[in-house]
């Protein structure tokens, strides 16, 4: 499982509890930032500054600790990205300030989070489907048995349900002990190939 290391946006573009508020909208203009944490002199996570708090026209002098958020919800950069969306949802929050020993090493964004959904969702998209067997009224349905003593066996497909020729199969087997042969409905397993007729 991939960690908030992993997706994060680093390093961070902070601002100081000194900064004003024009200069840090116009940062966040320029950088596309929605959130903006704040340190103090120390350079200790004090508060964070988001695009939310700036709907507000405030004076562009007005100092940052004016407007900013003082309860900041921070994560480790070794926190899964599930971990970390849920603390988002349970806060109703955007933004993760990702903070290690040496003080804020980043941050996480719900954006972060749904480029990652969406990375997930291609890459499972790409898989490819497993072949699907197909046939044709005539062709063989060839069953192999996985001990070595196990016989094959194998029968004549009358019909096709599935659609584009694919399973379920009507076929009978050669092998019906019945003396009346009749035809079954068949779901090849990972045992069974089709083999085209054999031409006359």
């Amino acid at each position: 499982m991939r960690t908030v290391a992993e997706v994060m946006s680093s390093p961070a573009r902070t601002a100081t509890t000194s900064d004003v508020v024009g200069p840090i909208r116009d940062l966040m203009l320029e950088g596309n930032l929605h959130g903006v944490p704040v340190l103090d002199a120390d350079g200790t996570l004090v508060g964070i500054v988001t695009s939310s708090d700036l709907v507000e026209e405030w004076a562009p002098q007005m100092g940052v600790t004016t407007v900013m958020s003082d309860r900041v919800q921070t994560v480790s950069p070794h926190t899964s990205v599930v971990d970390a969306a849920r603390e988002m949802l349970a806060a109703h929050i955007h933004h993760l300030v990702v903070v290690d020993s040496s003080g804020v090493a980043g941050m996480l964004t719900s954006f972060d989070l749904l480029r990652e959904l969406a990375g997930e969702v291609e890459t499972a998209a790409s898989v490819a489907a497993p072949a699907r067997a197909s046939a044709v009224p005539g062709d063989l349905v060839v069953i192999r048995g996985h001990a070595v003593d196990q016989k094959e066996r194998r029968g004549v497909i009358v019909d096709t349900r599935g659609p584009d020729g694919g399973p379920p199969f009507v076929v009978r087997w050669l092998d019906d002990p019945h003396a009346e042969p009749h035809d079954v409905l068949f779901f090849p397993g990972s045992d069974a190939d089709v083999e085209p007729a054999t031409p006359a």
